[in-house]
């Protein structure tokens, strides 16, 4: 019985499934048209940003950005290194491969704000960088959010903890200028300050410095980035600790001041350990503040002093703890005698260390220093009346701040006035020298700068000085050496003009000593006219005093307007002559080296406006019922995504999709997958293609045709319907007969394996003139067509009653 269950199944199974799927294909024929109606609707979508919050247990879990330094704002240090290359945009998989989940988890709830400049923290702040010209202060993160791509169409991944906005005027107006800030301008951690507590933010392009503000910029053809964000919870409390660095009043000359300690969040020579330089003399103190976390691990520092500087060992360090309301502070804070200082910072607390050296002193006459650089120096030491003549040799500094013999007076100086002239040194191309001070037994002395001469041709520095006794000769002439280099940036714009901004940061980038990144912008009034580009203050070079040397190297990154409707900048060319390397038009960055010989070079960005390509689609045909009783059916695909689909009904004579924009160039096809048309009527189908400026073109259905920027294309399909011509008969060869055919029974239909056979009426011909039937206006086709969805449903019903019975 199972063998013959399933043989009748399986002789109704062949045809029945053949049915369904016909009937499916029909169904999924509509479904993809409503697919690529959304399609089409999202091809051009508008500027969008994905604002992601993630919560972290510690500050390790988190990954830092790009520059390690004291610019960044969390409360410890983070965890690892950057994996993010220069100019390359914030993505969705990085920040899961660099901050995992978990331990990290989604924030929902979190609030942005966007604004139109920033400015630094303040305690009023929480110590957070905030929005200026703030422009909205309610961008919050919802449960999950569909991830997109860099166009902003749906990857068919989900984000947990994140929320997509599209851009409004006023932040499209903002341009490159377009700031983002974790909480608002007033609450910047939300008001949930005693719950969360600051890690990092990164946004866009622009993820260098780890504070509470990012720019957004969009890379060439982009309408889409992403916005990351990470807290920590729970949040340590918060105290502030402050070193200063003072110099003895008698010590002559100025000096960098290193420290090591993890207090410091940069490691500003390369070594491994993290540390902080001040920079003082005996008229001008340095300090810097860290707001850090209390409790938890101490934070350490040390001053180090090289044994050959010229600089005494620092005395033990002057520390003081103060409390919030003032009073004395709770913090516990060792320090020793070699200038090492540890502190438990206690909440609230402001811990204060102050610092100071001394020069050491020696036999010298005359000493020299340099600092900002080293150089080698022609100096003329003059003596009193009846003394001899010292002769002084060209003197060459080894190591900044450390000084170095010019003259000694081994017996003991002669009494009287003493005269130093010193050569202006020559410019180089790597930077400029200036003589920053003599300072004579703790006694700063006058210096003079007197005309050009042959052995001077950049003028001579002078000063006199007048010695009391043989044992007061300790002098020391101190130079200054500020950096020559300069990037220049010239902006050139194609197609359009606009505003474009520019940062230059220093190479190796992690850890730097301050973080300095220069920023400036370019606006160009008339095409291919060169503009150049400014810093904020709106004068000077795009970048100035840069370091000249082989081990530096800057990047050059442009921000590009955001698209808008009717395009998009590109960036086609970034030059800097001799000086530059590695041009990443995609990114819009380039590498730039400083040499003597070129210490100052201009870039010059080119960049043009890609319009964007648009294709108009339209169908002509019949409106003529009888020709054409069914919808005439064209769908069109294309190679970026993008697909559409067009009916027109019964009666109507045309149709038109919507204009479909292109961002980048591609190809696309049409294909007429249903005319309409009647049975008996015959259809001509054309297709031509027409490209502003170019001469129409004929294309076939089916086969690809380009779609490029810049282009207006337009395609028109026309269906030409003609009634079908009957066949041409020939003439009868005898007379019909006159005799009545033979009455025959009418036939029996015929049954095939349980499957009715429908009934064969004769065709009415000429050998059978009396037996025409009657017409009842529907035609043969329509009764097979009814025949066959009743057989589906036959088909369909049996089918599923024998899987049942089996």
């Amino acid at each position: 019985m199972r063998g013959a269950t399933r043989s009748v199944i399986m002789r109704w199974a062949g045809p029945a499934l053949g049915a369904l799927m016909a009937l499916a294909c029909v169904l999924a024929g509509l479904g993809q048209s409503g697919a690529r109606a959304a399609a089409a609707a999202a091809a051009q979508n508008p500027l969008s940003v994905t604002f992601v919050a993630r919560k972290c247990p510690q500050y390790t879990d988190v990954m830092a950005n790009k520059a390690r330094n004291n610019v960044q704002e969390s409360l410890r240090d983070l965890g690892p290194d950057s994996n993010y290359a220069s100019g390359e945009a914030v993505s969705a998989a990085k920040e899961a491969a660099g901050t995992p989940l978990p331990p990290c988890e989604p924030l929902p709830g979190w609030t942005f704000s966007t604004g139109t400049g920033f400015t630094g923290k303040t305690s009023a702040s929480l110590n957070l960088s905030t929005v200026t010209g703030p422009v909205r202060q309610n961008i919050t993160t919802r449960a999950s959010t569909p991830e997109l791509d860099a166009q902003g169409n749906d990857t068919g991944r989900t984000l947990d903890g994140a929320v997509t906005v599209s851009l409004n005027s006023q932040e499209i107006a903002a341009g490159s200028g377009l700031v983002v800030q974790g909480g608002t301008k007033s609450q910047p951690l939300n008001g949930l300050q005693e719950q969360y507590g600051f890690a990092a933010l990164r946004c866009a392009q622009d993820s260098v410095n780890g504070d509470n503000v990012e720019y957004v910029s969009f890379p060439s053809g982009t309408r889409h980035v992403f916005c990351y964000y990470y807290a920590i919870t729970p949040p340590p409390d918060a105290g502030t600790i402050k070193v200063i660095k003072k110099v003895g009043p008698d010590s002559a000359g100025e000096s960098d001041f290193r420290f090591d300690g993890n207090v410091s969040y940069a490691d500003t020579n390369g070594d491994g350990t993290n540390d902080f330089v001040l920079h003082s003399s005996a008229q001008k103190q340095d300090e810097i503040t860290f707001v850090r976390g209390a409790g938890g691990a101490p934070w350490t520092f040390k001053e180090v002093v090289p044994a050959d500087s010229g600089w005494n060992p620092p005395t033990r360090p002057s520390c003081t703890a103060v409390a919030s309301d003032g009073g004395e502070g709770t913090s516990a804070v060792r320090t020793d005698s070699v200038g090492a200082t540890s502190v438990e910072l206690a909440a609230g607390d402001t811990v204060t260390c102050t610092y100071t050296n001394t020069r050491a002193s020696g036999k010298a006459l005359l000493e020299k220093e340099s600092v900002g650089g080293t150089g080698t120096f022609d100096i003329d030491l003059g003596t009193p009346p009846g003394s001899p003549p010292v002769a002084v040799a060209p003197v060459t500094t080894h190591r900044e701040g450390v000084p170095v013999t010019v003259a000694e007076a081994p017996a003991g100086a002669v009494p009287g006035t003493y005269t130093i002239d010193e050569a202006v040194p020559a410019d180089d191309g790597t930077g400029t020298w200036d003589l920053a001070g003599l300072n004579c037994n703790g006694t700063d002395v006058p210096i003079s700068k007197g005309a050009p001469t042959q052995n001077a041709p950049n003028g001579t520095w002078h000063a006199e000085y007048d010695l009391a006794s043989v044992d007061d000769a300790r002098c020391l002439l101190t130079n200054k050496f500020t950096p020559g280099g300069a990037i220049d940036i010239e902006k050139v714009t194609e197609g359009g003009t606009g505003t474009f901004a520019y940062d230059v940061t220093a190479h190796p980038l992690a850890r730097l000593r301050d973080g300095t990144t220069y920023r400036s912008t370019a606006t160009t009034d008339t095409e291919g006219v060169p503009a150049a580009a400014h810093p904020e203050d709106g004068t000077g070079p795009a970048a100035d005093e840069l370091t000249v040397n082989d081990s530096t190297h800057y990047t050059v990154q442009e921000y590009l307007p955001p698209p808008t409707a009717d395009g998009h900048w590109e960036l086609t060319d970034a030059d800097c002559g001799t000086a530059g390397s590695g041009v990443d038009t995609a990114r819009g960055t380039v590498q730039v080296r400083l040499t003597a010989d070129d210490p100052r070079p201009t870039c010059r960005f080119t960049n043009r406006f890609v319009k964007v390509g648009t294709l108009d689609v339209t169908k002509r045909t019949s409106g003529d019922t009888s020709l054409r009783p069914g919808a005439a059916h064209l769908t069109l695909s294309c190679a970026d995504g993008t697909e559409d689909a067009l009916d027109v009904a019964p009666g109507d004579t045309s149709g038109a999709l919507t204009r479909h924009r292109f961002g980048s160039s591609t190809t696309c096809r049409l294909e007429e997958t249903a005319t309409g048309a009647a049975d008996d009527a015959e259809v001509d189908t054309s297709a031509v293609l027409t490209v502003a400026g170019e001469e129409p073109r004929r294309i076939t259905l089916g086969e690809s045709f380009p779609v490029r920027t810049d282009e207006t294309a337009s395609v028109v399909v026309t269906n030409t319907f003609r009634a079908a011509t009957p066949p041409t008969s020939p003439p009868p060869t005898s007379p019909p007969p006159t005799s009545q055919p033979p009455t025959s029974p009418a036939p029996t239909p015929s049954v095939t394996s349980g499957i009715p056979t429908p009934p064969v009426t004769p065709s009415p011909g000429p050998s059978h003139p009396g037996h025409h039937l009657a017409d009842t206006g529907t035609s043969t086709t329509a009764l097979w067509l009814a025949f066959a969805a009743s057989l589906a449903v036959a088909l369909g019903t049996l089918l599923v009653t024998a899987v049942r019975r089996r």
